[in-house]
C-alpha cells in the first residue's frame, strides 16, 4: 500500500521530471507575478513623487517647461547619472561636469534646486520614467489676456492679500522699481524672471510651488489661477525694465552698519556719566 500511494507512483513510472517542469514553472511565474507587482508600486509611488516634487518645472511627454521633458530620458541618459542628479544637483553644477553644464546654457542658466530627496525617492521616480505609464496631469494654464498687471502688483507688494493667505512676494524677492527699501533678499529680483522661465514655465512655477524655501509657505496655500494670471501680467511688464546690478544686501548691511555707530556714538558720549557714582554727582551738583 505505501508504495503504490502517490509520490511512490510517480516515482515509479518516471514522473519526476515532469513533477519538476510544473512546479519550476509555478515558481517562476509567482516571482515574475510578484515582481511586477513591486514594480507597478515602485511606479506609482514614482509618479506621485514626480507630481509633488518635480512637475512644476518637468512634464513627460508634455513638452519644454523651466525644465527639460522627461520623457525617454531613461533611454538618453545613464541611470546613475539620473540619480546623482536628483539627489545633489549643485554637485554635478559646481563640478563642470558637461551634462549638466550643458542643461545650464540651455535653460537661462536657471539650476534645478536640491528637492530633499532620498535615494529610495530617486529610484522611484527612475522606475516611473522607465514604464512611462502615462504623462502627469496637464502642466495649468492661464487663458491669455485675463490677467490685470495693477493687480499683480498689489499681490507682489502685498497690498492686496492672496486669497489662500500665502506670504506676499516682496517678502523674498525685489524686483526693478519697487522702491529703495522695499522688497527682500532671500530669494532672486524677478524683474525679468519671464525671460528666464518663459510664459509656460513661469505659469507652472507658481501655480504649484515646489522651490525648497517656499514649499513649507505655499504647499497649503496655493495662489488661484487669477492670481497667477495677474501676477504673470506684472512680470510681463517687468520684464521690459532692466534688471538691478546689485542686489540690496550691501544696501541693508550699510543701513546696520550706520546704526550700529550711531549706538556706539551715543553709548559714548553717556556711559561716563552713568559710571560716575551718586555720591560723585552730588559733589559736582548733577542731582
Amino acid at each position: 500500500m505505501p508504495f503504490r500511494s502517490f509520490p511512490f507512483r510517480i516515482f515509479k513510472r518516471g514522473r519526476i521530471p515532469v513533477l519538476f517542469v510544473l512546479v519550476a514553472t509555478a515558481l517562476i511565474f509567482m516571482t515574475l507575478s510578484t515582481g511586477a507587482s513591486f514594480d507597478r508600486q515602485t511606479a506609482d509611488q514614482g509618479q506621485q513623487i514626480f507630481q509633488q516634487k518635480c512637475a512644476s518645472c518637468h512634464t513627460v511627454g508634455g513638452g519644454k517647461l523651466v525644465g527639460p521633458d522627461l520623457q525617454g530620458v531613461t533611454a538618453l541618459r545613464d541611470r546613475q547619472w539620473l540619480k546623482e542628479f536628483i539627489l545633489d544637483p549643485n554637485s554635478k553644477f559646481d563640478s563642470g561636469d558637461p551634462l549638466a553644464t550643458q542643461l545650464l546654457a540651455d535653460y537661462n542658466s536657471i539650476r534645478m534646486p536640491n528637492m530633499g530627496l532620498t535615494s529610495a525617492d530617486a529610484d522611484a521616480i527612475l522606475v516611473f520614467l522607465e514604464s512611462s505609464i502615462s504623462a502627469p496631469e496637464p502642466t495649468p494654464t492661464v487663458p491669455s489676456g485675463v490677467g490685470d498687471a495693477a493687480a499683480g502688483q498689489r499681490y507682489f507688494m502685498g497690498q492686496t492679500p492672496l486669497a489662500n493667505g500665502g506670504t506676499a512676494c516682496n517678502a523674498c524677492h525685489s524686483i526693478s522699481g519697487s522702491g529703495l527699501l522695499d522688497g527682500g533678499t532671500l530669494g532672486p529680483d524677478l524683474t525679468q524672471v519671464l525671460a528666464r522661465y518663459g510664459e509656460p514655465g513661469l505659469i507652472a512655477a507658481i501655480s504649484t510651488i515646489n522651490f525648497p524655501t517656499m514649499i513649507g509657505i505655499f504647499a497649503t496655500k496655493p495662489l488661484s489661477p487669477q492670481e497667477v494670471a495677474d501676477l504673470v501680467a506684472y512680470f510681463s511688464e517687468t520684464n521690459a525694465q532692466p534688471a538691478p546690478v546689485k542686489t540690496k544686501t550691501g544696501l541693508y548691511l550699510g543701513i546696520a552698519g550706520g546704526i550700529v555707530v550711531i549706538l556706539f556714538a551715543v553709548l559714548f558720549l553717556f556711559w561716563p556719566r552713568q559710571r560716575q557714582s551718586i555720591s560723585e554727582k552730588l559733589r559736582a551738583g548733577k542731582l
